[in-house]
């Protein structure tokens, strides 16, 4: 059985500016990816310490650098799922959990089948409950937010959809891991879209939307939340590379619906991007972004990092 790691830092008008930082984060979170998935760890737990690195890299939006809503708070969303097991946990809007992948995949082990997804202050007190790293809200917050919140606080209108094809959001991020025995899991993070509603939950915490695994797959998806969830973009993915497509035309396959089957308002095709392994080790990805920052590993190809 072979190995292979996939990950991602959101699709969007990723400044050439940002770039560096964006490929950094990348690098970071395969090189300990890959070195997990060598030692012999299952994809879980890969996915989970993956995506915690990357919610500590303030390039990004999910934890630390999370965007903020119009009411200038932060909320964190996140998702996990074992594949094998068909398991899975996420939490929504969570504000004090240091790492929202932690609490999700501590739903996903101790929920039993009473809870799969926990949203709010119940979801930070859960996790508080399970032992997991707590802390204030501002912990998230940088600087370079609370400008662009100012900013957009100033404009008439602004919509979620917009955000993906200028310079507004981060990058939600997520990972797909094949472990050597076979096991497959994928997971997702974000701190939302900028200025959007309080409460509001995105794709990234659904399952089937911003993430999915099978024993014949996985996959995590980044970008206008609303549209992901309205075309299952994930377990669409994963069912299209079980009924016999390669990674890579699976994702996009996934893409090309999302964008065929959900307009802004504007009438634009909605747009967002997705990564994905197969249970042979192979990867692919697809967006319809202007970039996407993304990187993926696999013992034959080695460290493969784009943006």
């Amino acid at each position: 059985m072979t190995l292979a790691l996939a990950v991602h830092g959101g699709a969007w008008a990723i400044p050439d500016a940002e770039v560096a930082d964006h490929l950094d984060a990348m690098r970071r979170a395969v090189d300990l990816g890959r070195a997990r998935l060598e030692q012999g760890a299952p994809a879980l737990e890969v996915v989970a310490c993956v995506v915690c690195l990357l919610e500590d890299h303030p390039a990004l939006d999910a934890g630390v650098g999370a965007v903020l809503n119009q009411a200038g708070g932060i909320q964190l969303d996140a998702g996990i799922m074992d594949g094998s097991r068909g398991d899975f946990g996420a939490v929504a809007a969570v504000q004090r959990v240091r790492h929202p992948i932690l609490a999700a995949r501590a739903v996903l082990e101790h929920g039993g089948r009473q809870a799969s997804l926990l949203v709010g202050p119940g979801a930070d007190d859960w996790a508080r409950g399970h032992g997991l790293e707590m802390v204030e809200p501002d912990f998230f917050v940088v600087p370079r937010e609370v400008a662009r919140f100012e900013k957009l606080r100033e404009q008439a209108r602004f919509h979620t959809s917009s955000a993906f094809r200028g310079d507004k959001p981060r990058g939600t991020v997520g990972c797909v891991a094949l472990d050597r025995d076979g096991r497959i899991a994928a997971g997702t993070s974000t701190g939302g879209a900028p200025f959007t509603v309080p409460g509001r939950v995105g794709d990234s915490p659904l399952p089937g939307c911003g993430w999915w695994a099978s024993a014949h797959g996985g996959a995590s998806a980044t970008g206008w939340g609303e549209a992901i969830a309205r075309v299952l973009m994930c377990s669409f993915a994963v069912d299209r590379m079980e009924a016999g497509l390669a990674p890579e035309a699976a994702a996009a396959a996934a893409v090309g619906r999302l964008a065929d089957r959900v307009q802004d308002p504007d009438g634009l095709p909605a747009t967002g991007g997705v990564i994905l392994v197969d249970r042979q080790g192979r990867v692919g990805h697809a967006f319809n972004t202007p970039r996407m920052a993304r990187a993926w590993w696999t013992p034959s190809e080695g460290m493969q990092v784009a943006c």
